[in-house]
């Protein structure tokens, strides 16, 4: 998975609350001509006015749309992914997120999409990325030759393949609680980002196993010299 490394004022890199990629990040200065705007690049980092963490404005001038300058309010933006985020001193405002997760290095694009949305979200509601974390697992089963007419026959697929049982029961706990956060029975997920928060590790985990581990073992394998691979088709043959 890939290392976290919180977002802080004037950083040259950080975890993209985006895309969650680890990657250089651009400050911008700003200042107000009427909306505010980006004004180009600051060579020494984010302005800051460290006596007041607030927006400030500071300048000669006086008129609605002169030149003054915003301190305290910053704008990034990700090499990555391109997007902008907006920090008042060093707290970030926009994306809407507190809780940087990230998605581990192979999930599927449409799959990481949905577990960034639920992570955007999850501090505001918990609930909300339950079902989307769902969806997410929903999205990976293409990806594991397992799509079915709905999310409970596909995992059915995989253990009729010999899923792992662990695995089994981290998708099942991702497809109930899911299914609970949108159709809310015994479990209630408004208040409890704690659960929802370990339904992110449990995507994570369900992709490495599934998707990260047999890459890396026939990585490995076909790495082997050929006249090896040659003696392990013809021993498994002589056995098949």
């Amino acid at each position: 998975m890939t290392k976290q490394i919180t977002p802080t004022l004037n950083a040259p890199s950080f975890t993209c609350p985006h895309c969650g990629a680890h990657a250089n990040q651009t400050w911008h200065l700003l200042n107000t001509g009427g909306p505010l705007r980006l004004a180009g690049l600051m060579g020494g980092g984010a302005r800051v006015d460290g006596r007041n963490p607030e927006p400030t404005i500071s300048g000669g001038a006086s008129g609605q749309f002169d030149l003054n300058f915003v301190n305290n309010l910053n704008l990034t933006q990700c090499f990555s992914c391109k997007r902008h985020t907006v920090w008042v001193f060093d707290k970030i405002v926009w994306p809407a997120t507190l809780s940087i997760i990230a998605p581990t290095d192979d999930m599927p694009q449409d799959v990481r999409d949905v577990f960034l949305e639920a992570a955007a979200i999850v501090d505001a509601s918990p609930r909300g990325a339950a079902a989307l974390l769902r969806l997410a697992v929903e999205r990976l089963m293409p990806h594991l030759d397992a799509q079915a007419k709905n999310i409970n026959a596909s995992i059915g697929l995989l253990v009729a393949k010999g899923l792992d049982p662990k695995i089994q029961k981290a998708l099942d706990v991702l497809r109930v609680i899911g299914n609970e956060a949108v159709h809310p029975g015994q479990i209630d997920l408004k208040d409890d980002k704690d659960t929802a928060l370990k339904l992110f590790d449990l995507v994570n985990i369900i992709v490495q196993a599934l998707i990260t581990t047999p890459n890396h073992i026939n990585s490995m394998f076909n790495s082997l010299p050929p006249n090896a691979l040659a003696g392990i088709q013809k021993r498994d043959g002589n056995h098949g």
